[in-house]
């Protein structure tokens, strides 16, 4: 039987991981000086005001222990392991779970870089437990993932550049953008790295071109925020009237919204084979 590892970027909910089978490694972030362990999508708390009181937050990758522990634990119960790892662009975090797959002989277990995170990694989660339940070998779902990864796509935009910046996964990008005449970066994730792709004049701008950016042929679509609800719920709404059917929508968790910033807000989606 094949088990699937992913880390708490992913932003599911426990009810979604269980439903999944899905072990849920967790990152940890660290504000106004006390560390926590990020924990499922509802279950951190109001994480929210303590990092906006916080000048200098911190996250870190799953710990090369914590997936030592993991795999170790699922091998002697006899188990084999895909692990689906934030995007290694983004992250140590597929460098420590390969690591770790080596000290333990690589034998039944693979670690796949999904270039991407939140929930477009959420949604190669359900793609290798659909692959799996229809009798996919560990390095057949393990190859598909990797060959259908690129089919995750994402479009999103913040208010304030700074927390991307400080983080340093972002791409160059002009300094004004976002600090004048309301002036707001559209950016996606392009080969696992966040780049520039536009900007947009206000936020009913914003909204509008966020939308727009989903193909009718989207074959799942989630809005992704932090604190921008009102926001969020308008732009679903949107999505729904362009192109019709169910549009999830998403809090991301205090490890992203750090790198990210609490104003974020996107959509993420998976494209059918061409």
């Amino acid at each position: 039987m094949i088990v699937i590892a992913t880390d708490s970027s992913a932003c599911m909910t426990r009810q979604g991981a269980h439903d999944l089978g899905a072990i849920y490694v967790p990152m940890t972030y660290t504000l106004c000086g006390k560390t926590y362990t990020e924990r499922f999508i509802g279950a951190n708390g109001d994480f929210v005001p303590l990092l906006e009181a916080e000048p200098d937050p911190h996250t870190s990758q799953p710990a090369v222990g914590r997936y030592l522990h993991t795999f170790r634990t699922l091998r002697k119960a006899g188990f084999e392991v895909l692990c689906l790892t934030i995007s290694s662009r983004l992250s140590g975090t597929f460098s420590n779970a390969t690591a770790c797959a080596h000290d333990l002989g690589d034998d039944g277990i693979r670690v796949v870089d999904t270039r991407t995170t939140a929930i477009g990694l959420g949604f190669l989660v359900r793609e290798a437990r659909r692959l799996i339940t229809a009798g996919a070998t560990l390095d057949e779902a393990a190859d598909e993932i990797t060959r259908i990864r690129d089919r995750v796509k994402t479009i999103f935009s913040v208010s304030d550049m700074a927390p991307l910046r400080r983080s340093g996964r972002l791409g160059p990008v002009r300094q004004s953008v976002s600090t004048i005449l309301n002036i707001r970066p559209l950016l996606t994730c392009r080969d696992g790295a966040v780049v520039a792709c536009g900007i947009t004049h206000g936020p009913n701008d914003q909204l509008r071109q966020l939308a727009r950016a989903v193909p009718q042929n989207a074959s799942e679509v989630a809005v992704q925020y932090i604190s921008e609800y009102r926001a969020a719920r308008d732009l679903a709404g949107m999505i729904c009237e362009q192109r019709g059917g169910e549009v999830m929508m998403r809090k991301l968790g205090p490890v992203l919204a750090i790198h990210l910033g609490v104003t974020v807000l996107g959509v993420m989606w998976f494209e059918p084979e061409a």
